[in-house]
């Protein structure tokens, strides 16, 4: 089960640097939830993350993630994922300054059947917005 787990969450780097709806649909779950921090609510299903994915792809149009390490324990997941981009559009009420940004994210995954069915996503949040903050502030 291990092995698979692995190969499921490269397809999901696939997908999440791709935003390619028929690996979404592959990968995750329709009955997926998804808890995002800077969402007030969590999303659902494969539409959900692509929700996601265009956030980060409005502000980070060239964001990547790569995923640099993985603990499995039964159906769950641990992954350390370092996400790279430019700030090329608002995020969280910053507007655009063009910096490049490398920050983390600790995410834990369940799998259902060989898909996501939730996640909790802990990007470094503080990290990200200390790099893109306004000079003067």
């Amino acid at each position: 089960m291990t092995e698979e787990l692995r190969e499921r969450m490269d397809r999901f780097v696939e997908f999440i640097n791709s935003a390619d709806e028929k690996i979404g649909d592959e990968i995750i779950s329709p009955l997926a939830t998804f808890h995002v921090p800077f969402l007030p609510e969590p999303v659902q299903g494969p539409n959900g993350y692509l929700k996601i994915i265009g956030i980060m792809r409005q502000a980070f149009p060239d964001v990547q993630w790569s995923l640099e390490e993985t603990i499995i324990e039964g159906n769950t997941v641990a992954a350390r994922f370092i996400l790279r981009g430019t700030h090329q559009g608002d995020f969280l009420g910053v507007p655009a300054t063009g910096k490049p940004i490398q920050t983390q994210a600790m995410n834990i995954y369940r799998f259902t059947n060989g898909q996501i069915s939730e996640e909790h996503g802990l990007p470094d949040l503080f990290g990200l917005m200390m790099q893109i903050r306004p000079i003067d502030a």
